[in-house]
């Protein structure tokens, strides 16, 4: 039986937020049908190996992609599951199992609820002498019906200055992008302040280095500006978002400081605790500041094994 805690804000009446330490399947289990707005997975990659860092650590060791889909199959069923007809599902891996996954998410989903494929660049890492650099991960982007939520204006980057349009000022003497249709003469007009939707090749976040400031020393850690793009994207204020695959927990970080709601899981118990203590310290921040979060429940055996009475935990 799992056990529960819980760390008060005191502040939104909203429904609890909820970490919990299980499998993501037994975890959706739990779930009530249609409940959930979004769904961000970043899943281990089948790397072949155990992924370090630190005192942290997760078994990415099913490198067949045919046992990896095996794997991974009843969690993409329970998804399609719990999403809501408005609802969106974003999956996170690389070249080594993306377009088995695709293939089968065009199974489950339906080909026409496919989105998007994003490709996230990134230049932090190693060289190869044998080859092109492998510098971009897949994020594969599919509703669970034609009427999925999407707010680009609240995800728009900056127009680049150099362009194939020209500049000119409108009638309140700002700048705009404008270009004329050749074939049919129509003037199409940019206002270079309201910046652009992104496309679906996002070079302009990238990974987390050894010195930034967010990393709280997790393996494969996302920077918290990849998970605002999409969760702004997806979502509004006060909805609900899951990921089964939590890690450090920056889905969830990234979700309160946004003001949505979140269920997150994952199996270890470090990456738990190192969850916990982010979101306990932003929780308190925005407290102080009269933006006091929902409650956060936190579930599984990590609470009679490892916080104890004092709410310590290891180092993540």
């Amino acid at each position: 039986m799992l056990n529960q805690r819980v760390i008060e804000f005191g502040g939104s009446t909203r429904s609890p937020d909820r970490l919990l330490e299980a499998d993501c399947v037994e975890a959706q289990a739990g779930l009530v049908d249609e409940s959930l707005d979004l769904i961000y997975m970043d899943p281990p990659f089948g790397t072949g190996i155990v992924r370090k860092s630190g005192d942290a650590n997760y078994d990415d060791r099913l490198s067949d992609p045919d046992l990896f889909l095996e794997w991974l199959a009843p969690c993409l069923t329970g998804c399609h599951r719990l999403l809501k007809p408005s609802g969106s599902l974003f999956v996170h891996l690389d070249y080594r199992t993306v377009h088995y996954v695709k293939v089968q998410l065009d199974r489950l989903f339906g080909r026409q609820h496919f989105v998007n494929e994003i490709i996230w660049c990134y230049s932090v890492g190693g060289k190869s002498r044998r080859s092109f650099g492998k510098k971009h991960d897949t994020i594969l982007w599919y509703a669970k019906s034609s009427d999925y939520l999407f707010f680009p204006q609240e995800v728009a980057v900056p127009r680049k200055g150099s362009s194939h349009m020209r500049v000119v000022m409108d009638e309140d003497g700002k700048p705009v992008q404008e270009k004329t249709d050749r074939k049919t003469g129509k003037v199409y007009r940019y206002p270079i302040s309201a910046g652009k939707v992104p496309e679906d090749w996002w070079t302009d976040i990238e990974t987390l280095n050894h010195s930034d400031r967010e990393r709280v020393g997790w393996p494969t850690q996302k920077p918290s500006r990849l998970l605002e793009r999409i969760i702004k994207a997806t979502t509004e204020p006060g909805q609900r978002v899951a990921d089964w695959f939590s890690g450090s927990g920056t889905t969830a970080v990234t979700a309160q400081r946004l003001g949505r709601s979140f269920t997150v899981t994952d199996r270890s118990p470090e990456a738990i605790s190192c969850a916990v203590e982010r979101l306990q310290a932003q929780g308190s921040m925005l407290a102080g500041q009269g933006q006091a979060p929902p409650n956060l429940v936190i579930e599984g055996p990590l609470l009679s094994r490892q916080e104890g009475a004092s709410g310590t935990r290891q180092e993540c």
